[in-house]
C-alpha cells in the first residue's frame, strides 16, 4: 500500500472516531416538513389568495390547494347554518350564533352549508329584507373569521325553488333568457360581493344534487335534462369567476351519478352506465369553469356496465380517476353520518377511513344541526359526539400526507 493512501486511511479513521465521541456519528438528514395548508391559511401573516384552487399535482392528479398547500381536511355539513336566520330566528342570528360556537368548540374546520331558502314562499326575506338577509350572510362570514372555519355556500339548494318562484318550470334553468336563469344571477351577484372578501369563503357550490333530477321524467318528475342542468352550472361558474377576484374554486353539488345516468340522458334508458359513460355525463355536468367534481356517498357499491359492482374503495377510486381526466378535483360533499349510519359508528369509521387510505381531499358528514331538527341530523352530545371524535382524530393524520 502506498503511504499516501495508507495516511489518508488513518485520517479517516480519526476524523470518525472523533465525532462519535462528540456525538456527531453521522445522521441521516431530516426532511424538509411541509407546512400544513390550514395552519399557512389562517396565520395571520398569510397575504395570498383566498380560499381553495384547483390544479396538477407533479403526477398529473387534479388536487385542491389552499396557501399554496394541498388540502386535505374533513368537516361537517351544517344545512341550516344560515337559513334558520330566517327559519327559526325571525331574521334574527342568535341560533346562527350559538352554532358557530359549537362547530369552534369541536374544532371542526371546515362546513357546507345552504345559502338561500328552500321553498319558493320563503324568498321574500331575500328580496324584500334584502339589506338584512345579506347582512346576516356577512356577520355568519366575519364569525367564522374569527373562528378560523372555512365554508362552503351552497346556492339553490332545492334547485325547484326558483323557478317555482318565478312561475316557470324546472326546465328552465336550461334557458339563458329564462327569469330563473336571470334570477340565478341576480342572487348570485349579490351574494358573492357580499361573501368574496371574507377569508373564510373557500369554495362556492351550486344545488344539492341536482343531477338526480335530471331525465327521469318518463318516471312523473319534472322535465330536464341533463344538458339544462350543465347550462346552468355553466351559467353560475362564469358569474362566480367573473366576480371573485381570488378564483376560488366553484363546485357541482352533485350527488353520485345514477348508474344510468349517461344513458338515461342519451336514450331513456336505466340500464347500467360504462365507466366512459360516467366520466362523459359527469363531465356534462361539471362543465368548466366549475373544477370542483362533488358526489355525495351512502351507499356501500354502485355498478358499472363494464366493470360490474364495485365497493367504496373502488366508487372512490374511479371517481378520482374521472376527475383527473376532466381536469377537476373530487370531493365527498355528504357521506353517511351518525343517524344515517343509525348510530352504528363502524359504520361511520369506515367511510373516514376510506377518505383517509383513498386521499380524498375534502369529506363532508351529513348533518350538524343546532337542535338537531334537520333531516337525518345530530347534535352535539349524540352518540356521544363520536362524528367530531372521528373528525378530530382524521385531521390529525391528513397533516402528515404528503404529495407527489
Amino acid at each position: 500500500m502506498r503511504k499516501g493512501v495508507f495516511l489518508l486511511l488513518v485520517t479517516c479513521v480519526l476524523l470518525y472516531c472523533a465525532s462519535c465521541r462528540n456525538g456527531k456519528e453521522d445522521e441521516p438528514q431530516k426532511e424538509q416538513k411541509t407546512e400544513y395548508a390550514l395552519d399557512v391559511y389562517w396565520d395571520d401573516a398569510f397575504s395570498g389568495k383566498l380560499g381553495i384552487h384547483v390544479g396538477p399535482s407533479k403526477s398529473g392528479e387534479f388536487l385542491m390547494y389552499l396557501a399554496g398547500q394541498p388540502l386535505f381536511v374533513t368537516g361537517v355539513n351544517c344545512y341550516n347554518l344560515f337559513v334558520q336566520c330566517h327559519e327559526a330566528d325571525n331574521m334574527g342570528t342568535s341560533e346562527m350564533e350559538e352554532t358557530v360556537k359549537v362547530l369552534s368548540r369541536q374544532k371542526v374546520p371546515v362546513v357546507r352549508f345552504s345559502c338561500g331558502p328552500f321553498y319558493a314562499h320563503q324568498m321574500h326575506f331575500y328580496t324584500e329584507q334584502k339589506a338584512k338577509y345579506l347582512a346576516n350572510l356577512d356577520k355568519l362570514a366575519s364569525l367564522c373569521d374569527q373562528n378560523h372555519i372555512l365554508l362552503i355556500p351552497s346556492f339553490f339548494w332545492n334547485t325547484a325553488c326558483v323557478p317555482e318562484y318565478c312561475g316557470e318550470e324546472l326546465g328552465a334553468w336550461g334557458n339563458t333568457s329564462s327569469k330563473t336563469y336571470a334570477f340565478m344571477l341576480s342572487y348570485t351577484e349579490d351574494v358573492v360581493n357580499t361573501l368574496k372578501g371574507h377569508k373564510c369563503i373557500a369554495a362556492w357550490e351550486f344545488g344539492n344534487e341536482f343531477n338526480l333530477a335530471a331525465d327521469i321524467a318518463s318516471a312523473g318528475y319534472p322535465d330536464i335534462k341533463a344538458a339544462s342542468v350543465g347550462t346552468a352550472y355553466k351559467g353560475f361558474a362564469q358569474k362566480v369567476s367573473s366576480l371573485d377576484p381570488h378564483g376560488r374554486m366553484v363546485c357541482s353539488g352533485n350527488s353520485v351519478m345514477r348508474n344510468a345516468q349517461w344513458n338515461l340522458a342519451n336514450n331513456g334508458s336505466w340500464a347500467d352506465d360504462s365507466f366512459r359513460q360516467y366520466v362523459d355525463i359527469t363531465g356534462v355536468m361539471t362543465p368548466d369553469p366549475m373544477l370542483g367534481m362533488s358526489e355525495h356517498v351512502y351507499e356501500e357499491s354502485r355498478k358499472f356496465s363494464d366493470l360490474g359492482t364495485v365497493n367504496r374503495t373502488y366508487q372512490l377510486i374511479h371517481a378520482k380517476e374521472a376527475a383527473t381526466s376532466l381536469g377537476k378535483a373530487y370531493y365527498v360533499g355528504e357521506f353517511t353520518g351518525p343517524k344515517t349510519a343509525h348510530g352504528d359508528s363502524i359504520l361511520v369509521k369506515k367511510h373516514y377511513t376510506a377518505y383517509y387510505s383513498q386521499r380524498v381531499q375534502l369529506s363532508l358528514i351529513w348533518n350538524y344541526a343546532l337542535r338537531g331538527n334537520i333531516e337525518w341530523s345530530f347534535k352535539e352530545g349524540d352518540y356521544d359526539d363520536f362524528a367530531f371524535k372521528y373528525m378530530r382524530a382524521y385531521n390529525e393524520r391528513f397533516k402528515s400526507i404528503k404529495v407527489d
